[in-house]
């Protein structure tokens, strides 16, 4: 009996260290398989999509004429409160520290009533387009929170979509009930923008992220015109009024699903 029972002692202990021994085996070649797919294999094509916050602070232009023909400058906080800029990215992983592709968003404008760009009681519609190239560099891509920084370039186009109800002055003293309809571009380069992040790891070929850009540019042309609709005279379109450049920054605060193929 006392045999037996070392014997049965044996072969537990035997069968729990064979299985810490594979347990060990298994985490260590997960390890290594790890390592060795950060240095040689973390390489391929990569899509990502994001929803973000966007702010802004800064000029839209300066100088321009207003209705009444005084000199205006329309400043961002003054003409939006926020935007929702949708985030696309494609490129490729040249290897696990360096990424290389493009990225665009689109975004519509939370516009603020005012007397400059949205007077009261006009529909006002603003969105916005902005792409460009950009490099990133990853701090580390062995883990399962890799974090990020990004530098970009790109431009912008701004179009904004005014109409309402107004009184607009005659040449000979007195105003006359009018409708106004304006369709404005402005657009411009994307001088620098940063990005930084970081990936966490769901599954071999998915990540999802926060995402947090800064960026600073200028709308350097305007192109647009204006139609002025008084009852009983044709329609009256025109060339929108020409203004200076302004500088602008851009924020953006979101967070982002990454589709890899690696």
């Amino acid at each position: 009996m006392r045999h037996c029972w070392t014997l049965s002692v044996i072969a537990t202990l035997g069968i729990s260290g064979t299985a810490v021994a594979q347990e060990s085996e298994t985490r260590e070649s997960s390890e290594v398989k790890m390592d060795v797919r950060a240095e040689h294999g973390m390489s391929g094509f990569q899509l990502a999509l994001g929803v973000n916050l966007g702010l802004g602070a800064g000029y839209v232009y300066k100088d321009g004429t207003s209705r009444t023909g005084t000199r205006e400058d329309l400043k961002i906080t003054d003409g939006a409160s926020a935007s929702l800029p949708i985030l696309l990215e494609l490129g490729y992983r040249i290897n696990p520290r360096v990424y290389a592709g493009v990225w665009g968003s689109w975004e519509p404008v939370f516009t603020k009533t005012n007397d400059i760009s949205c007077p009261e009681g006009f529909d006002c519609n603003t969105w916005q387009w902005r792409f460009g190239p950009e490099l990133r560099f990853h701090i580390k891509p062995e883990s399962g929170f890799d974090p990020w920084v990004g530098l970009a370039v790109g431009m912008e186009f701004l179009k904004s979509h005014v109409k309402g109800d107004t009184v607009v002055p005659l040449p000979g003293g007195g105003t006359v009930p009018a409708r106004i309809d304006t369709k404005v571009t402005d657009r411009g380069p994307t001088f620098v923008r940063l990005s930084a992040g970081g990936d966490v790891r769901v599954s071999r070929f998915l990540a999802v992220g926060p995402i947090v850009t800064a960026s600073l540019g200028s709308y350097t042309v305007r192109t647009g015109d204006q139609t002025v609709n008084i009852t009983g005279l044709p329609a009256q379109t025109s060339p929108v009024s020409a203004v200076d450049d302004g500088f602008h920054a851009l924020f953006t605060l979101g967070v982002r699903g990454i589709f890899r193929s690696f």
